[in-house]
Parts: C-alpha cells; sequence; structure tokens
C-alpha cells in the first residue's frame, strides 16, 4: 500500500512541475517586448591628431597633419571623416625624393561600452582615398660596364584607395575634453602599384610598397555641448 501512496504522489509532483512550466511558458507570451530605442543625435566632436606632431621627431623628412569630426548617435554609432595633408621632402644618398598630397577617410565607429556610454571603446570601419604627386631627382644610376648617370623623373599625380580598420578609446578629461587612442590596420583597395614610380610613402596609408600597412592615432577632441543630458 505504501508503494502506492509513492508512485501516487511522484505522479501527481509531476503533473504539478509540467503545469507550472506550461503556465510559465504561456505567460511569456503575454511578457511586453522591449522597444528598440530611436537613435539620437548627441552632438559633434571635433579632433585633431596629436601623433602626427611626432613627426618632426622621428621623420624630419616629412610634415603632415590630420584632423576629425565625429557626429554621435546615442553614443552608440559615431559617424566619421577624417582628412589630412602630407608632405615628404627625402634627401638620401643615391636620391631625392618629394611627395605632397591629401587624404580623406569616410566611416563608421561602433561603441561597446554600456555603464558609461559618453566615453568610446570600439571598433571603427572607413574608406579612405589619397591624392597626391611625388617625383624625384638626383637618382644614380651605376652600372659596371657603363658610366654612372643620374636621372630626373617628373612629377606623376594619381590616387589611392584603402580600407580601414580600427580598434580604440577615448576618454572624456575634462569637461568636453577627450582623448583617444586607436590601434589601425590598413589594407590597399586599389591604385598602389606603379611598375615604374613606386610611391615611398602614401598619404594616410604609409608606405607604397606594402599591401598592409599598420599604424595608430592619438587624438584630442573637443565635444560641441549640444544634447548632454
Amino acid at each position: 500500500m505504501a508503494r502506492f501512496k509513492y508512485i501516487f504522489s511522484l505522479i501527481l509532483t509531476l503533473i504539478s512541475f509540467c503545469s507550472f512550466g506550461q503556465v510559465a511558458t504561456d505567460s511569456s507570451l503575454y511578457a511586453p517586448a522591449k522597444v528598440k530605442e530611436p537613435l539620437v543625435f548627441k552632438g559633434v566632436k571635433l579632433g585633431v591628431n596629436v601623433g602626427r606632431f611626432s613627426d618632426y621627431l622621428f621623420k624630419p623628412e616629412r610634415f603632415s597633419y590630420e584632423g576629425s569630426v565625429d557626429f554621435n548617435l546615442s553614443h552608440k554609432f559615431f559617424g566619421v571623416i577624417e582628412a589630412g595633408y602630407s608632405e615628404i621632402a627625402l634627401e638620401e644618398e643615391n636620391y631625392n625624393y618629394n611627395s605632397e598630397g591629401y587624404f580623406y577617410k569616410v566611416g563608421m565607429d561602433y561603441n561597446m561600452l554600456k555603464k558609461h556610454p559618453t566615453d568610446y571603446l570600439g571598433m571603427g570601419f572607413r574608406l579612405g582615398r589619397a591624392d597626391f604627386s611625388h617625383s624625384a631627382n638626383n637618382v644614380l644610376i651605376d652600372d659596371q660596364h657603363w658610366n654612372a648617370e643620374t636621372l630626373t623623373i617628373d612629377s606623376k599625380s594619381y590616387n589611392t584607395y584603402w580600407l580601414e580598420v580600427s580598434f580604440g578609446i577615448k576618454g572624456e578629461l575634462l569637461k568636453n575634453v577627450y582623448f583617444g587612442w586607436s590601434a589601425l590596420v590598413r589594407i590597399s583597395v586599389a591604385g598602389r602599384k606603379d611598375g615604374q614610380f613606386q610611391a615611398i610613402d602614401i598619404p594616410g596609408f604609409g608606405k607604397g610598397e606594402n599591401n598592409i600597412n599598420l599604424g595608430a592615432n592619438y587624438y584630442i577632441y573637443y565635444q560641441i555641448p549640444f544634447n548632454r543630458k
């Protein structure tokens, strides 16, 4: 008799458990769905790449500058426009090389921070383009059978394109003043190679002989006060 009471109790327990699970499942059907908040324009940041000033110490043959504008959408997405200028006057033993031109980059950043959304930790993507010209003179051609001679390569203009992926941070140091750092990977898409006259350095992209260039940016931004709340 005790055995039948045990079996009966076990059956009631299973029935109760299944019923509770069914009710929980059914009640979830009536749970309110999460409504996605619309993207709201939160303001504009203006930035200067202070890392470019290191050229005066480490690459004195180059003069360059770069600026940035980003458009804040709910502290989650940032539309970004970057542009700059680069000029090189390189004097080597066997040649002199000169180039100058502009570069432009357009893309988007995605912020992964949730607890402190006014700061930034995330990834970005860019499409870059450079328009520049370069030339060389006093190019020494040393031949074993003929006398050495020097050549001059006239200025040539062309453009190149690349894709850029970045991972970086931005933090508010003072009110409306941010410091940002990012690591970059630049991948050539078109226009980099020239069989007759390869660019030594492409503005905004880096070494012309490489398909992939690595780099880093160091920016200071000013947040235009707008809808900060």
